[in-house]
């Protein structure tokens, strides 16, 4: 939250609209990913998604923590996101 703290609430609505839009790619992708996995470990039993790097479960995670990072600094300040 600190890192977000020295933003405007404009600023801060617009960090936080950008960075919403790529968590929601993130997870349709990592969603992609585990239905692949799903699927290579039904055909051959290796999950293939995360094996070609499909696997976004890291990416997710910094995402939402800065999602959920911005809102609490934006709470604090009052702001509407």
């Amino acid at each position: 939250m600190q890192a977000y703290t020295n933003l405007s609430c404009p600023q801060l609505a617009q960090f936080h609209t950008t960075e919403k839009k790529k968590l929601d790619d993130l997870s349709k992708q990592q969603i992609s990913a585990a239905n692949g996995d799903a699927f290579g470990v039904f055909l051959v039993g290796v999950p293939i998604g995360s094996v070609i790097g499909g696997d976004k479960e890291g990416e997710v995670a910094v995402s939402k923590g800065k999602v959920s990072a911005m809102e609490s600094a934006a709470l604090s300040k009052g702001c509407k996101l």
